[in-house]
């Protein structure tokens, strides 16, 4: 079915700001795959006149790079749509004490501020001079908090749905005052609506009346949903928003957004389900989000595969068979091939690599004294990561330009071959007073610091090759503790070996369940620690 607009969405605001090159050669692949738009999330980066502030030391855009985008975006037959934030998500931009007056709570915006609406009017200033295009994606999402915060010290408890739509209306206004025409996440209506749940039984037309008679009719509301496989909970969700009776999107996703690994596996079973349910609902706007959660761990050419198929889905073709052919035709490397960057989410928990899996992340940075997740990886098989390296490299031989990809994980697997289990090791060995065993442990300690050292300079080859430096330094910093962390447990347990000190506390606590292993929450300081980061 013909769409009126079919696209990707790259999130450059949650730590890598993605280089105008890259850019480029990312819109000429959707070219290829017959999408029609690319949204690019640029919440706090990119920069406004009289607003220094505003994307300081991010790597934000300039009004030039946002040009240069848009116009070779418009050459290839791309629309070019900018995604900023209006309400919350603002994470980077409330550290700045310079905005301290208009922060409600988190990272949410105050509403009914003043210096709110003046920020914001610049924010429209700014894009209408950087994209030819009047559609822009207003945010709105996930501002859990709002109205709990300094608005409530200010002005008392209000309707925090009134609160959403009051503010909603004053940005609408703005918006078309620049001649834009917005689209937002949908969510915040759901949550205030329905005790904090995205979710909804379609024969409740309840919310669909309410958000009808206060919302304004020109906003299009986006229902956003990458985390089911399930086509009757897309069909349900689908024909709520339906009831809305106003113009429609869906965002579904390509995974890239829960550790270094993409998720083409999962993506591939999300997005057949809802894209069989776009078609079977009419809707004619969409968008296959690729986000970069904690950090942009994961290159979001990684996800090609996903991105190719989700269009064939929405067009129709089911037919694995004739996808893959078409895949290698038109990028000139085999669909399964590609498909092996997953391998690293691949353990007895996840034996098809194809559910939600941020394992090879969590076990990087699992603390091997203080083992946050060997609890649940004591309930885990043996992952096979040497192997799985080995594959990569295989594979890498025969990937052209994408080979650097596949030496990146093949780095990450060669380092989890070691890492992974170390703590559990090293616990062992010192409960059962094995001074041998945990002497030999500590040549594995120095082994693992030098296969992360190799996995860092591969992801900085990725990082360099993809973003703007911006961004790197928290890479830096996360895997440079890591490696300290490592070479001080070395020396810890020389210490103890040589009588220095009598025992290693961390060791001997009892291991607790933290977190079920099917956790999925990416969080770098979730992993790393209990203790304040």
């Amino acid at each position: 079915m013909p769409y009126k607009n079919f696209g990707a969405m790259i999130c450059c605001s949650s730590n890598g700001v993605m280089r105008v090159d890259r850019v480029k050669e990312l819109i000429d692949h959707l070219a290829k795959m017959n999408y029609t738009l690319l949204e690019i999330c640029i919440d706090d980066v990119y920069k406004i006149d009289e607003e220094p502030y505003f994307g300081y030391l991010r790597g934000g855009y300039t009004k030039e790079e946002l040009r240069e985008m848009d116009a070779y975006a418009k050459d290839k037959g791309i629309e070019l749509v900018p995604v900023i934030q209006t309400l919350a998500h603002m994470t980077n931009l409330v550290k700045l004490p310079h905005y301290g007056d208009i922060v409600d709570i988190d990272d949410v915006l105050l509403i009914d501020e003043p210096k709110t609406y003046a920020l914001i009017e610049k924010m429209f200033a700014a894009i209408a001079e950087g994209f030819s295009s009047r559609k822009v994606n207003i945010g709105f999402d996930e501002a859990f908090k709002v109205g709990l915060g300094r608005h409530l010290e200010k002005h008392g408890y209000q309707s925090r749905l009134s609160l959403l739509v009051r503010h909603l209306k004053r940005v609408i206004e703005i918006a078309e005052k620049y001649g834009f025409r917005v689209h937002m996440w949908s969510d915040m209506f759901f949550r205030l609506l329905n005790h904090g749940n995205y979710c909804y039984d379609e024969r409740d037309r309840t919310i669909a009346e309410k958000v009808k008679d206060m919302v304004p009719a020109e906003v299009e509301i986006c229902y956003w949903d990458y985390y089911s496989d399930d086509e009757a909970k897309y069909s349900q969700m689908m024909t709520v928003h339906k009831q809305f009776e106003r113009e429609l999107w869906f965002a579904g996703g390509a995974w890239t957004w829960n550790g270094f690994a993409p998720q083409n596996g999962f993506s591939l079973r999300s997005l057949g389900a809802s894209m069989s349910q776009v078609r079977k609902h009419g809707i004619q706007n969409v968008l296959i989000t690729m986000w970069g959660d904690d950090g942009n761990d994961c290159s979001y050419f990684s996800v090609l595969p996903s991105l190719y198929a989700a269009r064939q889905f929405a067009d129709g073709n089911t037919d694995m068979d004739a996808i893959k052919k078409g895949f290698e035709e038109l990028f000139g490397v085999a669909f399964d091939d590609f498909m092996l960057l997953d391998i690293p989410t691949k353990n007895s928990k996840n034996p098809n690599a194809d559910r939600p899996d941020n394992s090879c992340k969590s076990l990087l940075y699992n603390d091997c004294f203080l083992g946050l997740k060997d609890y649940a990886l004591g309930e885990v098989e043996h992952i096979p990561y040497a192997d799985y390296a080995r594959q990569l490299h295989e594979t890498g031989k025969r990937m052209g330009q994408y080979a650097y990809l596949f030496e990146n994980m093949e780095a990450l697997c060669w380092a989890l071959d070691i890492k992974a289990e170390l703590g559990l090791w090293t616990r062992d060995a010192y409960v059962r007073g094995d001074k041998q065993a945990l002497r030999a442990l500590i040549l594995d300690y120095q082994q693992a610091v030098e296969r992360i050292k190799r996995f860092r300079d591969t992801f900085r080859t990725v990082w360099m090759r993809d973003y703007k430096p911006y961004g790197w330094d928290i890479q830096e910093i996360r895997l440079g503790g890591l490696r300290a962390r490592l070479q001080d447990g070395a020396q810890r347990i020389r210490e103890y070996l040589d009588g220095i000190c009598d025992s290693i506390p961390e060791l001997e606590e009892v291991l607790l369940p933290y977190a079920p292993w099917e956790t999925q929450f990416n969080s770098y300081r979730g992993f790393v620690s209990v203790s304040q980061l």
